[in-house]
């Protein structure tokens, strides 16, 4: 959820900013083309084919043969009823060597509750990693004889439908009705496929959620930082935000947060002292070590990209700064042009509780520090179901990029899907239509509370190729 701060950050040198700025003025933009790739793995969406990334289908009933889903532009056979989580891979891609000191960023040993940790050259990150051993849920069987639905909160599982059981979406999270998986693309969007017990079930994903230890977390806790994790094999199977990086000994690929504010005295943010970048923005920012710029956050794909420059991950040049999205208030300054900017890793921001884009605050160009914005004016991510958004926060396709429909991660409520509501925070799962809780079921056509998925209609603008559709 949003967090008040009550300072503002310092500024870098100017020069350093304006030189920043003058390097990315001269990036040729130039048209959409074809990405370079030699794996499927360089590729965001698609597959490498004749050194390409191609889309093989953009629409799972259109695009692919029967018993196949369109998953990040390739038809994968179906596990079930069909999702848009992540990938989910663990990628045994070796260590990130010359990466600016990023290389053994320590500690996602095995998956034990126990604590490890490992030293790098320069710095060292401990981190743990889950079993998963969470309480069963109440109840016995596989489920199937009770009426709920899919997404449903219940109490055991003999209140499931067929195939579902009854188990908590985190650690000491609340219990609904979920499927068992294989893996990530085999559950809903904003899920993940989780070791519960013996076995796995489609979770609610709790990356970014505080932890101290793996006790904590559905699959493992970096416990320098703080926060929850979960394996990846590229960017886009972890949240806006968030790039997916080889950890521990042997390395593991897992989500690693970015978007933090850093300096060269307080690095704790960062996932090792050295991810710190103090060089190319308005302020400290954390990165990550990449191989390729699909290991790097995925904005919405109307975005500019991050890219992947000399091992680092680099932000695009419409970024200034690396506040999280949700922050409040938000933060801004100039640029090397006298235009005013807003501190947003993502470059977005709004209210979320009047659902409007607050204009910026008066700014003095010549100030150390930067100026804060509206009272509720926050910074906003914006998404794509795959990787979703981070813990607290839902992707909801109702953010307008270039005339197209896009997802946005919004703060989520108490309120179930049917529960009257004023706006998208009071809501479960992040989305409030004509008064009442909904959930954006584009990806996955999935929808509990006994409702269904209702495409829009009219001239309601597609999602990344996917009609706009949400439970009713």
């Amino acid at each position: 959820m949003p967090r008040a701060r009550t300072t503002s950050y310092a500024l870098l040198s100017i020069l350093t900013l304006a030189g920043s700025i003058l390097a990315f003025a001269t990036t040729e933009s130039g048209c959409a083309s074809a990405t370079p790739c030699e794996l499927n793995s360089d590729c965001i969406e698609g597959a490498c084919v004749d050194g390409e990334c191609k889309r093989e289908c953009a629409d799972t009933e259109r695009d692919c043969q029967p018993g196949f889903r369109c998953h990040a532009g390739q038809c994968l056979p179906d596990e079930g009823q069909g999702g848009m989580g992540g990938g989910g891979g663990m990628g045994g891609a070796g260590g990130v060597g010359g990466a600016g000191g990023m290389g053994g960023a320590g500690g996602m040993g095995g998956a034990t509750s126990a604590s490890s940790s490992s030293s790098a050259s320069a710095s060292s990150s401990s981190s743990s990693a889950s079993s998963s051993s969470s309480s069963a849920s109440s109840g016995s069987g596989g489920g199937g004889g009770g009426t709920k639905d899919e997404l449903d909160l219940c109490g055991a599982d003999g209140e499931c439908g067929a195939g579902l059981t009854c188990e908590p979406m985190w650690k000491n999270g609340p219990q609904r009705c979920t499927r068992a998986c294989i893996s990530d693309g085999g559950c809903p969007s904003g899920m993940r496929c989780s070791a519960v017990g013996d076995e796995k079930y489609c979770t609610t994903s709790d990356v970014g959620k505080a932890c101290a230890n793996a006790a904590a977390c559905n699959f493992g806790c970096l416990e320098g930082p703080g926060y929850c994790t979960v394996a990846c094999a590229t960017g886009s199977d972890c949240p806006n935000g968030y790039g997916c990086m080889p950890v521990g000994s042997p390395p593991t690929k897992v989500c690693v947060k970015a978007e933090a504010y850093c300096e060269s005295g307080n690095t704790s943010a960062c996932i090792v002292p050295a991810a710190c970048d103090t060089n190319s923005l308005l302020v400290g920012a954390c990165t990550l070590a990449c191989t390729t710029s699909a290991d790097c956050p995925q904005r919405a794909s109307l975005l500019a990209p991050w890219t992947c420059s000399s091992g680092l991950c680099a932000r695009p040049p419409d970024i200034y700064g690396p506040m999280p999205g949700g922050s409040t208030p938000t933060e801004w300054h100039c640029d090397a042009f006298g235009k005013t900017i807003n501190l947003c890793n993502d470059g977005q921001h709004m209210n979320f509780q009047a659902f409007t884009i607050p204009p910026p605050p008066a700014v003095n160009c010549g100030s150390p520090v930067t100026f804060q914005g509206q009272a509720g004016d926050a910074c906003v991510n914006s998404c794509r179901y795959q990787g979703a958004c981070p813990f607290g926060f839902a992707c909801s396709a109702v953010g307008n990029i270039q005339g197209a429909r896009a997802g946005l991660c919004l703060p989520t409520g108490a309120g179930e899907v049917g529960a009257a509501c004023a706006n998208d925070t009071q809501c479960v799962f992040g989305y409030c239509f004509e008064g009442k809780c909904s959930r954006d079921c584009t990806a996955d056509g999935v929808c509990p509370n006994g409702t269904t998925c209702t495409a829009a209609g009219g001239v309601s603008p597609n999602v990344d190729g996917m009609p706009f559709r949400r439970c009713l």
